[in-house]
Order: C-alpha cells, then structure tokens, then sequence
C-alpha cells in the first residue's frame, strides 16, 4: 500500500477562464438544468497532477483519474474489498487459486483490449511486474512487490505470482484501485520507452470506462467513454477534470453552474456551497486525515518529549469547529477508524499548554531572551512546508503558531507547489526527500491496515518507502512486517493494534483531524456515490 498525497483544496491566484455554458432549456436538454452538458460530468478541485502515470507518484488527483482510465486486476469497494476487473475471479485459498503459504497466486484473466485495440495478456502482468521491480524506475515504494520471485505466464490467460514470503496486502498492492497504487503497463507501448520520462506519462492508455484524449498541463485532463471496454459503455460520454487552484473561483464556478461537482470541497467553503441553488453537499466518512509530520531526524525533532510536546500544544476542537467548521473528527491513530485493526485505546494529546511546558522544562528546554526555548545551541525553531495556496492549511497551521509560541517555540512557513511538493524523492520533491523540519498536509490510508508498514518501518525511509518522517524505532518495523507476513485477519489485528500504541507514544506525526469528505454536486448529477477510499471508482453507472 502506498499512502495517499492530498492537500485538500488550494487558494492561488491563478484562474482559469469560466466554462461556456452549453445546453438548452426544457425538453432540448433532457428536462436537465439549461447549463448542465448533457453526458458530461465536469469536476474540478485544486491539484495540478504530478503526472498521469500512477507508476511514479502518490498523488491523489493522478490516482483517482487513473482509476477512470487505468487498467486493475481489482477494484476496491467502500467496504474496502477487492472486487474482480481484469482478474476474472478472486484468488482464494479456497478456490486453490492461493496456495496454503500464501506464497503462489494464480491470477485468472479475462478477455480485454486495451484502449488502443491490442489484446490484454499475462505478458502485460509480468511486464509491469518487472517494470516495478526494476532499480532503475521511479517509484515510491517497492512495498510487497520485491517479496515477487517470478510470474510465470503458461498461457495468455494466466499469471502465477511467486512470492518469497506470505504477504497479506497483496489483493490491495498488486494493481488494485482505492488507493495510490500502479495500474498495469501495456507492454506493446511502454517496453519502447523510457518509463520515467516517456510520453505514455502524459497521455497513458489503459482499459478502463474511459480514454484520456488531452492533458492541457496546469488547466485540465479531458476524457471519453472508452468504446473498447470490457463492460461496455459508462452512461457518462466525458469527463473534464478542472484544475482550479483558488477556493474563490471555484465558487464562482459552482454558482454559475459551470462545473458540476467539487471534489472534496474545503470545509471554509461549506456554508457557502450550502446556499448555491440547485446544487446538494455530500458529506462521507473519508480514510484520509490532516496531519503533520516531523522530520526525525532534526536534532530538536529527535526528541520524543519536543514531539509530545508540540503535540499537546494543538487544539484540535478549535481546528474542527472554525476552521474545518465541524467537517473533522477526533482520531489519535494512524489508522482511520474505518478499519478492521483500527486501535481506539492509543495515546492521546488533548490540549494542555501546562503539560507542554511541563515535558520541555523537564527535558531541559530552556528559555532565552524574547522567551524562545533552547538546549546545548539548539533552539526550538522550525520550518513547517506545506502545499502553496492552501487556505485551510493556513488559517491551522497561523493557530499552532499562536499556541506553540507560548511553549517557546517558533517556526517559519515555506509553501511549494504540489507538482514539487509531492515529487518523487528521485525527482527531489520536498516530501520525499525530507526537506522540511516539519511538513503539513493530508494523507489516506488505503484498503489494508498493513500497508503501514510503508509508512512507518524504519527500513521504508525514501526511497525505499514513504517513510517521509525519517521515523526508526524496531519494535515497530518488527510489527508491522509480521503483520504482513499472516493471512490471519485476528493476528494483524493484534499487531497492528501495539503498533499504532507505539506511534502513538513516540508520535513522529501529529493527527489533528480525521476527515469528513464533502462534495458540492449539481442536482441534475445522478448515481454519484463516493466511497471513503476515492469519488471515482465504480462509475460506470454515473449520468448527467
């Protein structure tokens, strides 16, 4: 599992040309609104993708396109259960398609094309497969993929897996949607090109309902119903994704009906989306969460009592209530309360400034002139990076400021745009590549809990993972691999669950809310039903 790179929604100063309106009234338009495009969903949030390829990035905007036009052995459902797409049943011990050591999966594959009319075969598993494996490709984890010994390929139909060791994440890892996983590779175009830089990674093709047909960088992704597609047509003949950077204009766009759907909406805008005729708020339960995460290893940062410490000092009600206005919940975990292993029972941080002080004068923290704290030259200032334009980030991170000043502790705010932000660590993105003291944004986890283990062992630092924090401690790397390493759902519970305890003692990251999705669609949209993982998987039965 890799985790989920998402900012929410961000204010610039760029804006895009409003939409014309097309579309007559009455019976000329299907009895729909007179700006509703009949057959065309436009949606819209904030993120400019890092590129179209999931293959090399995290980011949310790229995964949930990719999940329109990609090509997945699995789908994943709300439930967090992989469904058959190209795989034609689910490999179960049962069904002898897993062998009894979880170590050969014999993957059943059913008849497709691609989107350019070149069969689909086992050949392209196993050449992704080795594409993923390959030292030389950009990618943010190789989490489960290096446990692959071989795939073997008997016949066009049929791919085995063979794996070193049991790995129980495989049916969410091993090209499967709701989370930011890689697609399949068409081995007839990519095995010609550079994977890195080729031009596959602007205009992919795959097999899913859809087809890309543009990406005008920094403006929009264009898509149409794929002809070819196994399941036949979507009833959505386009999809326009817009790239709007301002909350404002987003706004502006929704109340003159020229997008009809806000992909998670910014919470600072709910009231207004709420006034906007014609238009209703989804609100769903959503695995992704705002937090921050410290670099481990700052010297300041190292020290577990500084980090309990900035910990206390969040107050996480006000956050909910004026700034998320009431679209957060309370989760001390790393885990959403969404699943399975989640542990209610960690560590919490309630808002306590004389509990922080408490723990920095104890650890020897002290203060200096003007009040900021500091030990053996080391002061307690920092830089806090987070995604440029985020209003909702801003206005947060502007009362930590104010809470950790009277804990003597001070930072600096620096903003980088996503594409950067977000980078690969090959790439040198800020994220990755631990540029930061401490940085700011959201992240999902996807649909097995044991994904953490890309998260926080201390052998899954980038790039060999996404451990961003620089966080090690081995009783944790410890647990969550042999969390990995059972099929018994009770056993990755109980290890997951004294993993998360762990974190939480130690805390490298700092949850502050867990979210509450919201989505501003037209009325005259039908059959939308985002689940907590993406708003864009399942959307064949999607009309307007």
């Amino acid at each position: 599992m890799k985790r989920f790179d998402v900012l929410g929604l961000l204010a610039a100063s760029a804006l895009l040309p409003a939409c014309t309106r097309v579309g007559g009234a009455g019976g000329d338009n299907g009895g729909r609104h007179p700006w509703t495009v009949a057959g065309e969903l436009r949606y819209a949030d904030g993120e400019d993708p890092v590129g179209l390829n999931p293959l090399s990035n995290t980011h949310a905007a790229s995964s949930w396109l990719a999940e329109l036009w990609g090509a997945w052995l699995f789908r994943t459902t709300a439930a967090f259960d992989p469904v058959p797409e190209l795989c034609r049943e689910l490999p179960t011990v049962e069904n002898g398609l897993i062998s009894r050591d979880g170590r050969r999966i014999t993957l059943k594959l059913r008849d497709a094309v691609w989107s350019d009319g070149v069969p689909f075969t086992s050949h392209d598993v196993a050449f992704s497969v080795a594409l993923i494996q390959d030292p030389n490709t950009i990618v943010t984890s190789r989490e489960g993929w290096e446990l692959i010994q071989r795939v073997e390929t008997p016949d066009d139909r049929t791919a085995i897996l063979h794996l070193r060791d049991t790995y129980s994440a495989w049916a969410s890892t091993f090209f499967s949607t709701g989370g930011a996983n890689p697609c399949l590779l068409p081995k007839h175009i990519v095995a010609s090109q550079n994977v890195n830089t080729g031009a596959y990674n602007g205009k992919p093709i795959g097999i899913g309902p859809f087809v890309i047909d543009a990406w005008n960088r920094g403006q929009s992704v264009e898509l149409s119903a794929n002809p070819k597609y196994w399941r036949g047509l979507p009833k959505l003949k386009r999809v326009v994704y817009s790239i709007i950077p301002s909350d404002e204009t987003m706004m502006t766009q929704l109340r003159a009906h020229d997008i009809d759907l806000w992909v998670q909406m910014n919470a600072t805008k709910l009231d207004e989306a709420l006034t906007v005729p014609d238009v209703t708020v989804i609100r769903k339960p959503s695995v992704y969460w705002w937090h921050l995460d410290c670099n481990c290893e700052q010297p300041a940062l190292a020290e577990v009592a500084v980090r309990q410490a900035l910990n206390y000092a969040i107050d996480r009600k006000t956050i909910i209530d004026k700034v998320l206005h009431g679209a957060g919940l309370l989760n001390w975990s790393v885990l959403s309360p969404l699943s399975f292993a989640y542990n209610p029972a960690v560590k919490q941080y309630p808002y306590d400034l004389a509990r922080a002080n408490a723990l920095l004068d104890a650890a020897g923290w002290k203060r200096g002139a003007g009040g900021l704290r500091s030990k053996n030259g080391q002061s307690l200032h920092f830089t806090v990076a987070y995604g440029a334009g985020s209003a909702t980030w801003a206005q947060m991170l502007e009362l930590i400021r104010a809470s950790w000043s009277r804990l003597g502790v001070t930072f600096d705010l620096k903003s980088y745009q996503t594409n950067i932000y977000f980078a690969p660590y090959q790439n040198g993105g800020i994220v990755q590549g631990g540029k930061f003291d401490i940085c700011a944004f959201q992240w999902g986890n996807t649909a097995s809990p044991t994904g953490i283990v890309n998260l926080y062992a201390g052998d899954r630092i980038p790039p060999q993972g996404q451990n961003d924090l620089r966080y090690r401690n081995a009783k944790v790397t410890d647990l969550l691999h042999r969390a990995t390493q059972t099929l018994e759902r009770a056993e990755q519970k109980t290890l997951l669950q004294q993993a998360q305890a762990q974190i939480a003692e130690d805390c490298p990251t700092f949850p502050i809310a867990q979210s509450v999705a919201l989505y501003a669609a037209s009325v005259d949209l039908k059959g939308f039903d985002p689940s907590s993982l993406s708003p864009l998987d399942f959307m064949m039965n999607v009309e307007i």
